[in-house]
């Protein structure tokens, strides 16, 4: 009698132990986080690294979970952390063993009362660029997306990186974050009859720009809003040595497919010259691209050259052009 209760007991134990089995599918029935690792598809300083590809102690994104299925994640906040790694405090977790497609966006945005973004994602209120703060305007408006990446409680890294093998270019294959704003870059030089010890840049400014939109962290969209506007970004110093301004703006289109951009250089300390001139731009700023322009101030006029339009990487010279003092 006790050999057939010890018999039920082992079956018994047995039994339990494939059902856990089979509930988890893979002989372990504890949770599984998802870990994430991302790269940056950029050739461009907004980072804040040397490399400009990298990102920085700090640095925040919210993740989703965008299949179908019994593992959820909505804006769930990664941070990257000294290590090099990105750590969550409540990460998502497999809660079985589908493979799950996941999409971030860059920088994070805190919701906790769930009343910032609608169902599909947009961003409630505008999104405004701020220019007051030269230093932090890339950054802060440097909106990133990535998607596709696909990971499961057998395999749980989530890769948002570049999957193309050697000799591949396949964008399905991409999951690296990208960037979905536009952003505009002057060098500014000294050029012919012109004193650059004596010569201070004060400021450059864009006219008829729209600096307020929505963005969407589910599908990486963007949407100019609002009414065009001059905007101007102080950036100082002599010309001795080369300065550089950088815009970041929405992705938008002008009238008569050209903006006109100023150019205002303290001369002898006592003495502002005003440069203005207009920039064509047929096909407007458009998403993920960097419009970069030499501007090269004259005795009595500015010369642009050097324009070019690249998709985050080399692109191709355009035409100079001239501007007269006002």
């Amino acid at each position: 009698m006790k050999k057939f209760r010890f018999l039920y007991i082992a079956a018994a134990a047995l039994l339990f132990a494939a059902c856990a089995n089979e509930e988890d599918g893979i002989g372990n029935n504890g949770p599984v986080a998802a870990t994430v690792k991302a790269d940056i598809s950029n050739n461009i300083k907004t980072r804040g690294t040397a490399d400009n590809d990298r990102w920085t102690t700090g640095d925040a994104i919210g993740v989703y979970v965008t299949s179908a299925g019994n593992t959820k994640g909505t804006n769930v906040k990664y941070e990257y952390d000294r290590y090099g790694e990105f750590v969550s405090a409540n990460p998502i977790y497999f809660r079985d063993n589908a493979e799950q497609t996941f999409s971030a966006y860059y920088p994070y945005i805190d919701d906790p009362n769930n009343d910032k973004f609608d169902e599909d994602g947009w961003l409630k209120n505008d999104w405004t660029i701020d220019y007051s703060n030269p230093s932090n305007t890339l950054l802060a408006n440097d909106f990133l997306f990535a998607s596709g990446a696909t990971a499961s409680k057998a395999s749980p890294m989530v890769n948002f990186t570049d999957l193309n093998n050697v000799g591949e270019s396949l964008p399905e294959k991409d999951h690296r974050f990208k960037h979905k704003m536009s952003m505009i870059e002057f060098t500014v030089c000294a050029g012919e009859g012109i004193e650059s010890s004596k010569s201070n840049l004060q400021s450059i400014t864009l006219d008829k720009i729209k600096t307020q939109g929505k963005i969407n962290v589910k599908t990486g969209a963007t949407e100019v809003t609002g009414t065009s506007s001059l905007k101007t970004l102080p950036v100082t110093g002599l010309l001795t040595d080369l300065r550089v301004c950088k815009f970041i703006l929405f992705p938008q289109q002008f009238e008569n497919k050209k903006l006109t951009i100023s150019c205002s250089v303290l001369y002898n300390e006592n003495t502002i010259n005003n440069y203005t001139t207009k920039i064509p731009l047929p096909n407007g700023f458009e998403g993920g691209k960097k419009y970069t322009y030499t501007i090269t101030v004259r005795n009595n006029s500015i010369v642009i050259g050097n324009a070019n339009i690249t998709g985050w990487g080399i692109g191709t010279d355009n035409e100079s052009l001239d501007a007269e003092i006002e």
